[in-house]
C-alpha cells in the first residue's frame, strides 16, 4: 500500500495499513511505502492528498500478480477467494479505525 506521509504526524497514515496487516494474512504492512515523490505528484493519491489537506487515509493498494511470498500461503498464485478476503478485511479494517466496531476476536 501507498501513502502519503505528515511530517508533522507520520502514524496518522500509517495506522490504517497496520490495522489491515493485523485482519489480513495476505497483506504486509512491511511492503507499504509513505511518503511523495516528485514522479508522483500527477497521481490521484498525491493530488488529492495535497487538496483535501485534513484527509490522511489515501491509498493506492497493489496486488502482485505473481503471488504470495510469505506466510502459510509463499509459492501460491493470489484466486479470487484470497483477494474477496481481502476487500472483506478493507472493510474491517475501517470499522476499526474509524472505532465503529471491534470484532470480539481482536478484543483480548
Amino acid at each position: 500500500m501507498y501513502g502519503c506521509n505528515n511530517k508533522q504526524n507520520p502514524g496518522e497514515c500509517r495506522i490504517f495499513p497496520f490495522i489491515l496487516s493485523k485482519m489480513n494474512n495476505y497483506f504486509c504492512y512491511e511492503y507499504s511505502r509513505f511518503g511523495v515523490q516528485k514522479s508522483k505528484e500527477a497521481t490521484a493519491r498525491v493530488a488529492l492528498y495535497k487538496d483535501l489537506k485534513n484527509v490522511p487515509n489515501i491509498y493506492t493498494m497493489e496486488s502482485s500478480f505473481a503471488g504470495v511470498d510469505m506466510g502459510p500461503s509463499a509459492g501460491k498464485h493470489l484466486t479470487t477467494d484470497m483477494l474477496e478476503t481481502l476487500g472483506h478485511d478493507v472493510c474491517r479494517s475501517i470499522l476499526i479505525y474509524c472505532n465503529l466496531y471491534v470484532p470480539p476476536e481482536l478484543t483480548d
